[in-house]
């Protein structure tokens, strides 16, 4: 809403309003009118002049998104995430985009984009996983949402029924301690370092592979764990980034004789790298393809049932909850958001308490 006033030292008239000039409001103010009136009427002439301008703003818009590519459309939603995400979230992002849904749609004009189309590309990619497409199907519809906010461009992706999940449940896999220690023997010294850590302390790999030996609080018994690392699109690069969410920064309490195992394998590395910068690497940290493989054949010399290096986290909460351990307790250890995280994810392995419950029933 408009105000007018006029000044007291050389009694002109002035107009102050608000407008919305490239996205931002800013405070505008029209002056030096000799009455009320001639305030009144510039400011109704500059209104008229936005209101053109605003409005040949909207037509740009729609005669650019007529002939609009998917493709840049897909450049230009990917510069909008880059700005509003931590570089390994963008980054994948930007590589479910270019291995899943770029081939198919970057020659394609958005006009040309109808329902249809999205429903032969659901069919295209019906042979992943339906967590894997399911996320795939939420980046296309994420895509055409920013479109719609910003080049007035419908949502087709909407139109399209989701992907229904026919899969039969999996069961979540975790080694018990006996299955860990088979498959700790078949490893090197310095990765076997690697895999107790993220047994031990329940940790996700990134994590554990960004960890320089300052993190470490030997005195206190804890470890420090306030970043992560991810790969970059480049071959054997990576960057140091935030954790997955602000409760992944968390300080985790180690047992004694795990802390003198990291004590002596410490001054096994100063001994034989040229550099420590990282914990489990060196001037480097581990590349992932290489403890990918090494897991995979230790596991094939131990004789135990495969499963992802990832699944050490599971293997760890599973123990702890086989023991007793308090859920919050756990869900603390594992940097989960919530403990309905840790519930949803771990419940099926605590112990059922029916037995004890009834138990206390009877002695009332």
């Amino acid at each position: 809403m408009a105000s007018f006033e006029q000044n007291k030292n050389n009694k002109k008239w002035s107009v102050r309003f608000r407008d919305t000039i490239d996205g931002v409001e800013k405070n505008m103010r029209l002056s030096g009118f000799k009455t009320k009136k001639e305030a009144q009427a510039a400011y109704i002439e500059y209104e008229n002049k936005r209101k053109l301008e605003r409005e040949k703003e909207e037509q740009s818009k729609i005669d650019f998104a007529k002939d609009m590519y998917f493709e840049t459309l897909k450049e230009k939603y990917l510069e909008h995430v880059k700005t509003r995400n931590k570089y390994s979230s963008w980054y994948s992002t930007q590589n479910k985009i270019e291995k899943n849904i770029a081939p198919y749609f970057d020659d394609k004009q958005i006009k040309d984009i109808t329902p249809l189309e999205i429903l032969k590309w659901q069919q295209s990619i019906d042979a992943l996983s339906f967590n894997y497409k399911r996320g795939l199907r939420a980046l296309l519809n994420s895509i055409f949402k920013f479109a719609e906010r910003y080049y007035d461009i419908k949502n087709v992706v909407a139109k399209v029924e989701p992907f229904r999940n026919l899969e039969a449940k999996k069961e979540m896999l975790h080694w018990t301690l006996d299955e860990f220690q088979k498959f700790i023997e078949k490893v090197d010294y310095e990765y076997e370092m690697f895999f107790r850590f993220l047994y031990i302390t329940g940790c996700r790999k990134g994590e554990a592979l960004a960890l320089s030996w300052n993190d470490f609080l030997f005195d206190d018994g804890k470890v420090i764990i306030n970043k992560s690392m991810t790969r970059k699109a480049q071959e054997g690069a990576y960057a140091i980034t935030t954790p997955k969410n602000v409760t992944s920064n968390r300080t985790i309490d180690l047992p004694e004789n795990f802390i003198e195992q990291l004590k002596k394998y410490k001054k096994w590395q100063q001994d034989n790298k040229k550099k420590c910068d990282f914990v489990f690497g060196g001037e480097r940290p581990f590349a992932e393809t290489t403890t990918d493989r090494l897991f995979r054949n230790a596991c094939e010399r131990a004789d135990v049932k495969r499963i992802r290096i990832h699944d050490l986290r599971h293997s760890c909460a599973s123990l702890l909850i086989s023991e007793g351990v308090n859920i919050v307790a756990v869900s603390k250890r594992l940097g989960h958001k919530n403990i309905e995280q840790t519930l949803n994810t771990y419940s099926h392995m605590m112990p059922d308490d029916v037995t004890k419950m009834l138990r206390v029933l009877q002695n009332i």
